[in-house]
């Protein structure tokens, strides 16, 4: 489907270049070639060069085997980066750090995830001239991200959110309501994600949260001192199966899952540090990792984590958590015994 052309006449100015940033690491082949095919098939109304900059970390699939004669567009600039494996928020700034002077946007967009064919075409020219940060909705087949949340399903009548364009299904944050708003809820998947590059200016992902949470917070922080935030209604982005360390990270009793609880707590102080942070956010981040820190609690509670033990990391996470609670710990697991103890039906007194 090609983008209306009209689209190229609402700005007075079209972008020249446009930079998608891929961080990749992947155990099955094919998954990268079909995320940079579903780069190289949008159709923008426009000219521009792309630059596609795939940083490969230490992926088990070379991102260079895995693109090896795909034919490309001359409109788009192929770059591949290495670097040890470091995470995606590494991957990330380094794909960030390699951008080229003269790009105007940043999309990003996951490894094994695509996009429809006027994903850059609708975002840019939705974001206009008056929004630095744009998002859509993501396909999860049989549904879709924004299906599944009550701050989307409230529209048009939420609070905060008014309509852009009603053909296109378009909405902007009013006021200040957009970095509150990203504060409580995880709004925009990764590869739905298109910003101005000076909105984005030196701030980068943040790499100590290698296991979750350094999305979240990014687009948090880029809520919070963006001139506009626009989102479409549209599921213009497609997510994959590939390697997900959020996703894949959800044996309760697991390392994997004791490491990602960490990664999250640590989130939450880092977004309540957000300058600008509104009260009610700041208090909502506080509850966050009180919640996360009674779950990693109870989880150190249960006998059957420690038959892990032989695991190294499973081993290593336990000892993080007990190091990270070791001052609350006593308090919160008398809090879960006496919510266990308490009898069916009887209202909990305050601690």
């Amino acid at each position: 489907m090609r983008p209306d052309a009209s689209m190229a006449r609402r700005r007075t100015t079209m972008p020249k270049r446009i930079s998608v940033v891929i961080p990749f690491f992947q155990r099955k082949r094919g998954l990268l070639r079909e995320a940079v095919r579903s780069v190289a098939c949008q159709y923008l109304p426009w000219s521009a060069e792309v630059e596609l900059i795939v940083v490969d970390d230490g992926s088990p699939v070379a991102a260079q085997l895995d693109l090896d004669n795909l034919a490309l567009p001359d409109w788009i600039r192929l770059r591949i980066l290495r670097q040890a494996n470091a995470g995606p928020a590494a991957a990330r700034n380094h794909g960030l750090d390699a951008l080229s002077p003269d790009s105007g946007y940043i999309a990003f967009l996951d490894s094994d995830d695509q996009w429809s064919t006027h994903h850059l075409a609708w975002g840019i020219d939705t974001l206009g001239t008056a929004h630095d940060f744009y998002f859509c909705d993501s396909a999860m087949p049989p549904t879709t991200m924004f299906a599944a949340m009550a701050f989307f399903q409230a529209l048009p009548a939420q609070q905060g959110v008014e309509l852009l364009d009603g053909t296109r299904g378009t909405y902007r944050f009013v006021g200040t309501s957009g970095g509150s708003s990203m504060v409580r809820d995880y709004l925009c998947q990764t590869s739905s994600v298109i910003l101005r590059r000076s909105a984005v200016g030196s701030l980068r992902f943040e790499e100590s949260l290698r296991y979750a949470g350094e999305d979240w917070l990014m687009w948090a922080r880029i809520a919070h001192r963006a001139r506009g935030i626009c989102f479409s209604l549209s599921a213009n982005s497609l997510r994959g199966e590939g390697i997900n360390l959020y996703r894949d990270a959800h044996e309760r009793l697991g390392g994997r899952n004791l490491r990602r609880i960490l990664s999250m707590i640590r989130a939450n102080e880092l977004m309540g540090a957000i300058d600008g942070i509104d009260a009610q956010s700041l208090m909502l981040t506080q509850q966050r990792r009180r919640s996360f820190q009674m779950e990693l609690a109870a989880i150190l509670m249960h006998p059957r984590l420690y038959l892990g033990l032989m695991d190294r990391l499973q081993r290593a996470m336990i000892a993080r958590a007990y190091r990270h609670l070791w001052r609350d710990l006593p308090g919160y697991w008398t809090e879960i015994l006496r919510r266990k103890l308490r009898p069916a039906g009887m209202p909990e007194v305050p601690a």
